[in-house]
């Protein structure tokens, strides 16, 4: 079945929906940022998960009965070509009260004719954020 997908004009964009779509626990639009096809992601702690159906229902499932999590991200490192984006990306996410989970992401962007989807989200907790601060 063909999922909508959305128009995004940059690799800054998409991320910005990413997180938006994260923040706000919004399966529909996480979704729809996701390209078809084999794209994967590795959430902290597990293994990869492989096309967009799977993909989608991982982020479901997290979404689930969850609180809208605060997120404070920052892109620590960029790869850009003509259609092909690389963002290394460190994050803060809050769960309710003083619980802060670090975690350093590599988020893929590509270029299709509507615009720029995700194809990939590798992220692994980090101890603290000189972890991230060592990126050149």
């Amino acid at each position: 079945m063909p999922n909508k997908k959305l128009t995004l004009k940059t690799p800054d964009e998409a991320e910005a929906v990413f997180y938006e779509a994260f923040s706000h626990c919004d399966t529909d639009v996480m979704s729809a940022l996701w390209a078809d096809g084999n794209v994967v992601c590795v959430h902290p702690g597990s293994g990869a998960i492989v096309g967009h159906a799977n993909v989608a229902r991982s982020w479901a499932h997290i979404f689930s009965n969850a609180q809208p999590p605060a997120i404070k991200f920052s892109v620590e490192k960029r790869l850009n070509s003509d259609d092909l984006a690389v963002h290394i990306v460190y994050e803060e996410i809050g769960a309710g009260g003083d619980a802060v989970a670090r975690v350093l992401a590599t988020n893929v962007y590509q270029k299709y004719a509507q615009g720029w989807l995700m194809v990939e989200h590798h992220a692994s907790v980090v101890p603290n954020r000189s972890h991230a601060q060592t990126i050149q």
